[in-house]
């Protein structure tokens, strides 16, 4: 883990003892693994990653983990048709860009996020909370597969 994923890793400890919550190994190892990641695991991949250090972990364990830290703010769970849930230690305002070929998420930074709120609100009248922006198409690896098959598939001019 990075200087700066190590910090963010010990606000969010110091975010849970505030709250009185109890901080297990369990309940770090998922921590640890939400803050380094850049893939936006689901539940599921969280657990098979740790569960060979904790015998007896169960991924209601994780469900429940998940559950707490999206409560507190923490995290945040992205959600896209009915694939599972995919879950982002989330402490830089950014948006998300999907594959709908094979649901891979990747983090977009854009400087000023507020702008788009700002627009709303003047269009709407609404006071803005927050904002889930996700923008959707086909990552570059689906891109190669997919001329791939094409190419393979395409008839021979013998």
């Amino acid at each position: 883990m990075n200087n700066i994923s190590e910090k963010r890793y010990r606000e969010a400890l110091a975010l849970l003892r505030q709250q009185q919550v109890r901080i297990t190994p369990q309940r770090e190892a998922i921590l640890r693994l939400l803050v380094s990641s850049k893939s936006h695991p689901t539940a599921e991949a969280i657990f098979s990653e740790i569960q060979d250090n904790f015998s007896g972990i169960s991924i209601a364990t994780v469900y429940n983990n998940l559950r707490l830290f999206k409560r507190l703010g923490i995290i945040q769970e992205l959600t896209y048709g009915n694939e599972p849930g995919h879950f982002d230690f989330a402490q830089v305002r950014h948006f998300h860009v999907v594959c709908q070929n094979c649901g891979q998420v990747v983090d977009v930074y854009y400087p000023d996020l507020g702008k788009i709120e700002r627009l709303a609100e003047n269009l709407t009248g609404y006071q803005t909370i927050g904002n889930n922006i996700e923008v959707y198409g086909i990552c570059p690896d689906c891109q190669r597969k997919l001329a791939a098959s094409a190419t393979d598939s395409a008839p021979s001019n013998f």
